[in-house]
Order: structure tokens, then sequence, then C-alpha cells
């Protein structure tokens, strides 16, 4: 089978590209199918063998092609799960495309993934759960997670070798046209005609409020805090003992 992995990171307008791709029908069917929340399988009672092709499955159209996006924080939940590379082993057994996607602004990607995570409103389309409040904290450790991200996914390439296309989406705002292009070069399917799409841009007057006021602040801020990848540890019974002894255990890479 032959599909593309998209390595990137929340907000960084995958929603929107993976949405051109997926409306042309047989470039596969672009999601986090690596995230709990959207595949929803036990993964309890599924081999690896087994979880595999069904995220294979979940991410391919009826031509046999398939595609997903991966963060870090998905690559790390399976190896927590399965003890796996994800990445390696889907190379192994297809023929993958790896596409690395960033963001060129991080500051503003920070901003829309707080808002996001505030909101737990990840597409225009969803309605927001509450209104978005400024948090300094919030949006400076979102920047930094952002850029851990990066990092990792150009060292992930240069460590393993592995071959890949890179994109820029401010680049590709204008005109998607050369993303879209690699993927269907990979996938042996023409381009599609007609590029659509029903996303809206999630951006309005707050961010540049937002932008002015973060650059403010960073003047006289605490940013060690916001780096701090400590667990956090809710306050509930259990955690009682954690919370007298003040044992913070560290979490696996990316997790947030």
């Amino acid at each position: 089978m032959r599909g593309y992995l998209l390595l990137t990171e929340a907000r960084s307008g995958s929603n929107w590209l993976g949405s051109l791709i997926n409306n042309s029908g047989d470039m596969g069917r672009s999601s986090e199918w690596l995230s709990p929340k959207i595949h929803r399988l036990d993964t309890s009672s599924l081999s690896w063998e087994e979880f595999f092709e069904e995220i294979i499955r979940k991410s391919s159209t009826d031509n046999g092609n398939f595609g997903l996006k991966i963060f870090p924080n998905h690559l790390f939940i399976t190896r927590e799960t399965y003890g796996m590379d994800f990445i390696q082993y889907c190379l192994s057994v297809h023929d993958v495309a790896l596409v690395f996607l960033r963001r060129e602004d991080t500051l503003r990607q920070a901003i829309s993934f707080a808002r996001a995570r505030q909101t737990r409103s990840f597409a225009a389309h969803i309605e927001n759960r509450t209104e978005p409040r400024y948090d300094f904290e919030e949006i400076a450790r979102c920047f930094f997670y952002i850029r851990d991200s990066y990092s990792f996914w150009r060292s992930y390439l240069e460590l393993t070798g592995a071959k890949s296309a890179e994109f820029v989406y401010e680049d590709l705002v204008p005109n998607p046209s050369p993303f879209i292009a690699c993927i269907a070069e990979h996938l042996r399917v023409p381009l599609p005609g007609n590029i659509q799409t029903s996303m809206a841009v999630q951006r309005d007057d707050l961010t540049d409020e937002w932008v002015a006021r973060f650059h403010e602040d960073c003047r006289s801020a605490h940013l060690l805090d916001a780096y701090d990848r400590r667990e956090h540890i809710p306050g509930k019974i259990r955690n009682f003992f954690k919370l007298a002894t003040r044992r913070l255990e560290a979490r696996y890479p990316f997790a947030f």
C-alpha cells in the first residue's frame, strides 16, 4: 500500500491541508488517527499488528491509499502502549512518503493552540465551550512545546536518515498546490482539478491583541515556569500523598 505521514504539530494548518486532500476521495483520509480520542480503539484487546492494521484501514480511501498526520505526542503515546515506533514500522511494510509541515510564526501558532485548548474549539465550525482569556504562561508553554516538537521532527528525520519533504504553512496559504502535488505524485493519483474546502481560517483581531500583549509581558514574566514539564497533579483524593510529599513525576515526552 502507498501512503503518507504528515509530521507536524497542532495549529500548523494541517487540518486545512488535510481537508483539501481528503476531498479528492483517493488520497487517504487525513486525521490524527494515532490519538486515542480519534481512533477510539480498545488497545488493551488488540495486538500491535491488529492495532496497526486498524489505523491503516481508518486512514485509507477505497483505492488503498492512506494518510495520517502525526504529532510527537501521538508517536510517544503509541510507544507507551505497544513499545513500537509507528513511523519506522510503517516504513518497513508500506511505501510511505514523510512530509514535515511547520509554521513560521510560532507565536501566532502558540496563541491559536492556547485558545483552542481553552475553548476546546479546534476548528472554526466547532462552537467554543468557553470564552478565551489571555494567559501569558499558557501561551509561553505552547510556544516552547511547538518549538520542541519541530526540533524533535528535524532531529528524528536526520537521525533515521529517512527522506522527507518539508513545507511551510505561510508559503502554502496563497497556493497549497505544491503540497497537494507532492502527495498526489507519491500516491500516483491525478492532481485534483478543483481544490476546495469548507474549513475557515480561525484568525481575528483578538490574536493581534494577544501578540502585542505577549511581547509586552515577556519583559517581566517568568518564562521558566512555562517550560516546566513535570507532571501536573490534579487535587483529587488519590493524589493527596503525592501532593503532601510534593513528588512530581516526569511524564513521557510531549505529554501535555
